[in-house]
């Protein structure tokens, strides 16, 4: 029996993650590295209790929820973990959101009190939520910090039970409004000893670097709460193009690194004028969408480093699909983390046969509770103790399952089904290929769907007809020919979710207004 499966009636997830590596003795081991400065676990729960001190005086009570709209830094650290050890529920809010998504979270969520910078505190001049009492800023003369410190450093946490709410968490709204994602006290538990610990075998000397945000559900575990099941350390950085990781990654000498098929894509492309220095990572995850097998085995080829391939959703917290070191299947997402119930269905919810396409279907104690205010979609995906993720899926006769994309991005092209993610691997792999994604568009005045290639180049390349034709010609010599693009459109950076997904709505509404 596992930690998960021994929690009491009476747990507050905060206290458990902090104080838990107190009593094991790692009070002076390094928790958080953030620019110059280091911060120990026992640094950390002081910080975290003057918090929820401060947060208390203000009127945050048991339930009320308390936005963060920051950066990954120690102040959204020491506030997420004291909402939390209050008996209160933080909701990070993705700073890579829009205005008017971010307006609508505060309104959506009623938060009470909302932390953030004052930079960010004038774009949303004025917030019109009539739940608002406070607005707390990181920086300025009386910061979150400094109105902290004079709380004491040592306060017990809220008796809450595990099956409470601990906290929210947005999906990004490439489908429509964010849907804020209601997670529980025992949900962390869950993700940490099944994934963390069981799956990538995370232990208290690595050192975690995530290009995901911790307001994205995959980043929250990445940095947050999985190295600190451990008593292991997190890099705080709010790095987002290839020179700034390498150089992280080059200063902090991570173990680990959590990334996304751009961040790997575009550290390869930079290889010849910015190296990576690879030595000290044992380890590196792809999450957030498909890592096509060309970025696998050039990463492969170049650093000596498989890349463990997953898949996850902010409903379920973290991952629940995942490749293992030393047996990865490039272009797959893996086998299901112990723990988690994942089948193939068709749309009466009989299983399909190994091999055959249909739609992805997960169980497992990480589920979130619901979608906050949205009942008729949470009936919609929540079956029981499953959900319906929406995405295409099959699963070959070993156990590896292979994401064919989600129920709208497959389209039909003379009759026959085509996977945006098979093309993209393969004009992936044309010299000029920085970055692509595929969308079917309607041919002008006839009823056929031609295939549409969306793409950016690698530095040192430029848009024209001759390079347009090479990279045609290129894509027919390894596709069938209907499958083979018929348009393509170069673009300086290819429109991405908060998240930092291919945003292929916004694609096709390009496309379209094109025709």
């Amino acid at each position: 029996m596992n930690q998960y499966e021994q929690l009491p009636d009476i747990f507050n997830v905060a206290a458990y993650f902090i104080k838990g590596n107190l009593h094991k003795g790692y009070g002076e081991r390094i928790a958080l590295y953030h620019q110059d400065d280091t911060y120990t676990y026992r640094k950390v729960s002081n910080e975290v209790c003057a918090a929820a001190g401060l947060l208390a005086e203000l009127g945050l009570e048991r339930e009320n929820r308390f936005a963060i709209l920051l950066p990954d830094s120690p102040d959204f650290v020491f506030a997420f973990w004291g909402a939390i050890w209050l008996g209160a529920v933080p909701v990070p809010i993705n700073t890579a959101c829009s205005l008017d998504d971010i307006k609508y979270i505060l309104q959506d969520c009623r938060a009470k009190i909302l932390l953030t910078t004052q930079e960010w505190q004038e774009k949303l001049s004025p917030i019109q939520s009539p739940f608002l009492r406070n607005i707390l800023l990181t920086d300025g003369d009386n910061s979150f910090r400094t109105l902290a410190s004079s709380f004491p450093q040592e306060r017990p946490p809220a008796q809450t039970s595990p099956d409470e709410p601990a906290f929210w968490l947005y999906t990004s709204g490439s489908t429509g409004r964010p849907k804020g994602a209601i997670h529980l006290h025992r949900s962390m538990v869950f993700c940490a000893e099944q994934y963390g610990k069981a799956t990538l075998g995370l232990h208290q000397d690595d050192i975690t670097y995530s290009i995901a945000k911790m307001p994205f559900a995959y980043g929250l575990g990445n940095t947050l709460y999985m190295p600190m099941a451990v008593g292991a350390a997190s890099i705080l950085s709010d790095a987002n193009n290839a020179f700034d990781i390498i150089a992280d990654i080059h200063r902090y000498r991570p173990t680990i690194l959590f990334a996304i098929p751009a961040t790997y894509a575009s550290i390869l492309a930079v290889q010849d004028i910015a190296p990576l220095d690879a030595s000290t990572l044992r380890l590196c995850v792809s999450a957030a969408e498909q890592l096509p097998k060309s970025i696998w085995q050039r990463w492969r080829t170049t650093y000596d480093i498989e890349i463990c391939e997953g898949i996850g959703t902010t409903e379920f917290l973290h991952i629940f699909l995942s490749n293992r070191l030393g047996e990865c299947r490039p272009g797959s997402s893996g086998k299901p983390v112990v723990g988690y119930d994942v089948r193939i269905i068709d749309e009466n919810s009989v299983p399909m046969p190994t091999g055959e396409i249909g739609n992805l279907q997960v169980g497992g104690d990480s589920l979130m509770l619901c979608y906050w205010n949205r009942h008729q979609e949470t009936r919609q995906v929540i079956h029981g103790n499953t959900m319906r993720t929406g995405d295409k899926y099959l699963c070959d006769a070993d156990g590896y399952f292979w994401f064919m994309g989600r129920k709208d991005d497959l389209f039909k092209v003379n009759g026959q089904w085509v996977s945006p993610f098979e093309i993209e691997d393969v004009l992936l792999q044309h010299e000029s290929v920085l970055d692509v994604a595929v969308v079917p568009e309607s041919e002008s005045g006839e009823n056929l769907t031609q295939v549409v290639a969306y793409i950016s180049l690698k530095a040192g390349f430029s848009e024209s007809a001759e390079l347009e034709e090479s990279i045609r010609r290129f894509a027919k010599m390894q596709l069938p020919r209907f499958k083979a693009p018929k348009k393509i459109q170069f673009l300086e950076r290819l429109p991405r979710t908060s998240t930092g997904k291919i945003h292929r709505k916004a694609l096709l509404k390009a496309s379209q207004l094109v025709q």
